[in-house]
């Protein structure tokens, strides 16, 4: 009789849980509606449970195992949740919540935002980086091919985004460390006209070569959407890591200069 009353009220928690969630394949880690209630609410937990970077297991609404980049995609869109589930399989699995009508705008906001930057990550990490021919303020040119064997750290940017220099006197140090490496190259690429690049390199240091470019190229060849983004290109000329954080582009480099 004990087992009996076990069983059914093991059955009437999971009923619960689906009808308050939908066709979830498990109990979620955070409840849906907690994560959304505010934007900051969301940052904690994109900061604690959102883990894209390594292997991750990746269903629809419905329950249903679709590919990374389709459930990327779609979370791109901000209509739905990457919702963390409990895994029997001690594994990372996230399944689609579609949003609810009145969750908290700005979290929502964010929540797009987080997910088309996962999305332009997918699109290019462990890929080859595209052909490209810079010519950086002083007339040197850096290809695809005058970069083969080399690693290549690139840095998107422009003048006006507060972050991206704000981090350049970190970045200026870190060209330092590997200045005596013939195989490290950095470059980096600014949605700037020449001259106000130029203006800018007269009051402030930077020691990465400086390319201007245009701003659809970061965005629709590089898949770039915030800044400043970071790219590890590997002497093979494979993305090793693209960032928008200085931080994890410093470890990814670390990692492959060891090598």
């Amino acid at each position: 009789m004990r087992t009996r009353l076990l069983i059914l009220v093991i059955i009437t928690k999971m009923i619960c849980i689906n009808t308050t969630y939908g066709q979830l394949r498990g109990k979620p880690v955070v409840p849906p509606d907690s994560i959304m209630k505010n934007i900051n609410n969301f940052l904690q937990y994109n900061s604690d449970h959102l883990m894209f970077d390594g292997d991750f297991i990746t269903y629809d609404e419905h329950g249903h195992n679709i590919p990374k980049d389709q459930f990327l995609k779609m979370v791109a869109t901000g209509n739905y949740l990457p919702l963390q589930l409990y895994s029997k399989y001690n594994a990372w699995e996230y399944q689609l919540y579609k949003l609810k009508p009145g969750v908290d705008r700005d979290a929502q906001i964010m929540l797009k935002q987080t997910g088309l930057t996962y999305y332009s990550i997918y699109q290019i990490k462990g890929k080859p980086f595209p052909d490209f021919h810079y010519v950086d303020l002083n007339g040197k040119v850096y290809t695809s091919a005058n970069t083969k064997g080399k690693i290549v750290v690139l840095k998107a940017w422009s003048t006006s985004c507060i972050p991206c220099v704000a981090e350049m006197p970190e970045l200026n140090r870190l060209v330092d460390k590997y200045k005596g490496r013939k195989d490290i190259v950095f470059v980096s690429i600014a949605f700037d006209s020449k001259e106000k690049l130029q203006k800018f390199t007269k009051s402030t240091l930077f020691k990465y070569a400086i390319v201007p470019v245009s701003i659809r190229y970061i965005q629709d060849t590089l898949h770039g959407t915030g800044y400043p983004i970071h790219w590890v290109i590997n002497k093979q000329g494979i993305v090793v890591s693209m960032s928008y954080n200085s931080g994890e582009m410093i470890a990814a480099l670390n990692k492959e200069a060891a090598k």
